[in-house]
């Protein structure tokens, strides 16, 4: 990780403690479970964009039809 930034967080000293006593990768998991939080972010992102995109198409809108009709004119 050559590029990177610290980032500090508190907890509860028994909470500490019972980490100090564990075997994990307390770095490694709290990277991951924030990285596991950001794809869930731009999952509902995309999902809300996606949404607003099929708001928007017409009810009736025939998408087969409207390929083949660019394709015929390309």
């Amino acid at each position: 990780m050559s590029d990177s930034e610290l980032v500090t967080i508190r907890v509860p000293k028994q909470l500490k403690k019972k980490m100090k006593k564990s075997q994990v990768n307390w770095s490694q998991e709290l990277r991951n479970a924030i990285e596991r939080k950001l794809a869930g972010e731009d999952r509902k992102r995309a999902a809300s964009e996606l949404n607003s995109i099929l708001k928007s198409v017409k009810p009736g809108f025939n998408t087969l039809r409207a390929i083949k009709e660019t394709r015929h004119t390309a």
